[in-house]
């Protein structure tokens, strides 16, 4: 396993909650040559990737603002000067796609079509103005820039409806957008969870060393597998559960408990009791059918 190089490099990311607005360092990393990280420092944030060639540049996603884009804008410049020829939304959360309007001299902004559509109808339902992106895809789509072969595969519903990750066989590199936390309890409101764990061994079964995941910092392999792992653990506890006819504040209780002795150092735990609940819903819904 090659070493990443983290660059440290004391960017500003503008982050907006409930309370007053305030600043967040974020990092840079340096997963490949070529190949950077837009690390968010708090696990809310998303990840923005880009990677620069001779011919101009690829990003993937673009973050939660047009104040944090233009963060990666400024990277991306401080590493070259080569236009953004393709920008890449691996998913619909605002998180991942609210820059989108920096880059929108990119010739090109890629998603899933299940994607564009939702964040075509979720601007509107929230009045929120959006860059959408121009081109979509069903299932499987491949860019050549430069050097850079990448394979855009949208492997079924997982962490929402029109999730997809990259795939870069040449240089053993997955970009899993939003399918990889590392070390952060997931979000799992729009999710599939059977369907999200198919799409974690499909990606497991890839031959890629370095996993940029969509939270989280660089790492390698294991970053799948432990994403994995949090889903099927999860998906048996509730069963576990269901089988004993518990309720779902009895589940939420006795599967909190299970967790907390394996996940409890992750950041977001508190996000546990709501992954429960959709998990209960998930798995009632089955026993119906």
């Amino acid at each position: 396993m090659r070493f990443f190089n983290c660059l440290c490099v004391g960017l500003l990311v503008w982050i907006s909650s409930a309370g007053p607005v305030f600043a967040q360092e974020a990092r840079l990393m340096e997963a490949l040559p070529n190949i950077y990280c837009m690390v968010d420092s708090t696990g809310d944030g998303a990840n923005s990737t880009f990677i620069t060639t001779k011919e101009g540049v690829i990003v993937i996603d673009t973050r939660g603002s047009e104040k944090e884009a233009a963060q990666v804008l400024k990277a991306i410049r401080e590493a070259t000067q080569q236009p953004v020829v393709y920008v890449v939304n691996s998913h619909f959360h605002k998180e991942n796609i609210s820059g989108n309007g920096v880059f929108k001299s990119a010739r090109t902004i890629i998603a899933q079509q299940q994607t564009l559509a939702k964040i075509v109808t979720e601007a509107e339902r929230e009045n929120r103005k959006v860059t959408p992106p121009n081109l979509s895809f069903k299932k499987q789509l491949e860019l050549k820039l430069g050097k850079y072969h990448l394979k855009l595969v949208h492997p079924g519903p997982a962490h929402t409806d029109g999730d997809l990750y990259i795939y870069i066989p040449k240089w053993r590199i997955m970009i899993t957008g939003g399918m990889v936390f590392n070390h952060i309890i997931p979000f799992l409101g729009d999710s599939a969870i059977d369907s999200w764990i198919k799409a974690l061994v499909e990606m497991e079964d890839l031959d890629a060393e370095v996993i940029v995941p969509g939270h989280g910092p660089v790492g390698g392999k294991p970053l799948v597998t432990q994403m994995k792992h949090y889903l099927m653990e999860l998906k048996r506890f509730v069963n576990d559960a269901l089988d004993d006819r518990k309720n779902l504040p009895e589940t939420i209780e006795i599967v909190k408990v299970k967790l907390k002795t394996k996940y409890s150092d992750w950041e977001h735990f508190e996000r546990v009791e709501e992954n429960i609940v959709r998990a209960y819903v998930e798995y009632s819904a089955k026993r119906v059918r």
